[in-house]
Parts: structure tokens; sequence; C-alpha cells
């Protein structure tokens, strides 16, 4: 528990970080620096950190994606995506007595996965600005660990039954239902202290409108939400058990590597960028 807290702390000091930076490009460096981090542990589980090239080419790939132009990322991502599928044919042609197709469509899966998720970061703060785009952070990252804390609490003291045991014997449906609330209730308090401290607060550093938030809609969507982030965290406890490790790393004492802290987030992120195009969550005054 104590490893647990300390690592959470010190993941909110690198938020804050994070956040007070987060009109510069060190959130693109950041986000590319934990991608390639979660592409190194989940190749590394699947032993695939042998075949040195596949590992390059899936890393390059994904940086490349979180630096591209967002005006042109439609047709950028294409091509980007199509050169990926080449250079892994050509790769699976050359050591084909050794890498199997099925790792081949392994490495692709999660090298899409993981550049679409942290890119769909970077295009809400980039399509709606410095100061709408936090909002959005904040909402996603609630999204996905006030639902792992409220699900660790809930179903510690009141858990009896069980979710996926084969997959994840600690989870609980209670755990689960605890989570989905916590996580709705929390990301509507902080949804209203954002609007409130913009309101409040006008002109700061890149605050500087005042906001309205769609309440009722945060309170929808977080649901949904939070499920999507127990499916990541379902998904990668699958990948681990399968590859037979309990951790994906040791990055964070207590919560394992940066896999672990971020795979319900991968999830996440995409579902946020997709309500943003559809119905904004919060608005300029």
């Amino acid at each position: 528990m104590k490893k647990r807290v300390l690592s959470a702390m010190g993941g909110l000091a690198l938020l804050a970080v994070v956040l007070a930076f987060f009109d510069t490009i060190l959130v693109n460096i950041l986000a590319a620096w934990v991608c390639l981090l979660s592409l190194y542990e989940i190749f590394k589980a699947a032993e695939l950190l042998r075949f040195r090239m596949l590992a390059a080419v899936c890393g390059i790939y994904c940086v490349l994606i979180l630096f591209l132009n967002t005006s042109a990322i439609a047709i950028s991502f294409s091509y980007l995506s199509y050169l990926l599928v080449v250079m892994l044919f050509l790769m699976l042609l050359r050591s084909h007595s050794t890498l199997k197709v099925e790792q081949m469509a392994y490495s692709f899966l999660i090298s899409i996965l993981l550049a679409v998720s942290f890119y769909c970061l970077i295009l809400l703060k980039e399509k709606t600005g410095p100061q709408m785009g936090v909002f959005y952070l904040l909402m996603i990252f609630g999204s996905a660990w006030w639902s792992d804390s409220g699900a660790y609490f809930v179903g510690t003291f009141f858990g009896k039954h069980k979710l996926c045991p084969q997959v994840s014997p600690k989870k609980t449906v209670e755990g689960l239902v605890g989570g989905v609330i916590t996580a709705t209730l929390c990301n509507v308090l902080v949804a209203l202290a954002f609007q409130t401290f913009c309101n409040w607060i006008v002109p700061w550093g890149y605050i500087r409108n005042g906001v309205t938030v769609n309440l009722a809609a945060v309170a929808l969507v977080t649901p949904f939400a939070s499920l999507l982030g127990v499916l990541g965290d379902l998904s990668a406890s699958i990948i681990k058990r399968q590859c037979g490790i309990k951790d994906f790393g040791n990055l964070m004492p207590g919560h394992g590597g940066a896999m672990d802290r971020f795979d319900s987030v991968l999830f996440i992120s995409p579902l946020f960028y997709f309500i943003f195009n559809i119905c904004p969550l919060i608005s300029a005054i």
C-alpha cells in the first residue's frame, strides 16, 4: 500500500509538471517517451526485442506519429502506416524462419494502438488549445485512474464476486461498479473545479478564457470511458498472463511499468477525441 501511495504521488507530481508546460512541445516529448517505454515493455514481455530491426521500426513509427502536423494527419498517418506494413512484411520475408506471422501482427497491433492512443492526447491539445486540452487530459486520466482507485478500495473491502478470475483474479464486480461510480463523481467534481478556476482567475498563463462545462455530458460519458479503461486493463492482463509475467516493468514500485500504468488510458483517449468531434464537453464563454 505504501509503495502504491508513494508512486501515485510521484505520478501526480509528474502530471503537475505536464500541466504547467502543457502549451509547449514538452507534452509531445513526454508522450513519445512514455509510448516508447510502453512499446519496449510489451515487446520485452513477448520476447520480441531480439528482433532489433522490428522493434526499431515500430518505435520510429510511434515517435513520428506523435510529431505529425495535425493539419495533415489523415494523409500522413495513412502513408506511415502503409510504410510500416511494407517494412514488416520485408522483415518477415527476410527472417521467416524465426519471425512468425503472429509476432508481426502483434507488433503491428501494438504499434497502432500506442500511436493512435497517445496521438489523440496531442490532437485534443492542438485542436482545442492548451486550456481546453488540459480539461480533456484531466477527464481522460481521471476516467482511468479514479476508476482504478475506486475499484481497488471498493473491491478490497466489499468485493465478493469475481469479475474475470482467470484473467485478473483480484478484480471483482463490486470493484467494477465502485470504480465506475468513483470515476463519474470525481470527474464531475474536477470538471466543476476546472470551470470555477477558469472563471475566477482569467487570464493566467494559458488559462485565458472563462469556460462552461457540460457537466451532464461529463457524467454521461465517464462511465463508458471507465468501462473502456477496464477493458484496456484486462487486455493488458491477458497479454501478461500469456507471456508469463506479473508486471510489464518496475518503473513505478507498486504499480509496475509504464504499460501497467497507462494500459487503461489507451482505450479512453480515442473515445474523448471522438466525443470532442461530435459533442464538445467544454466551451469558452
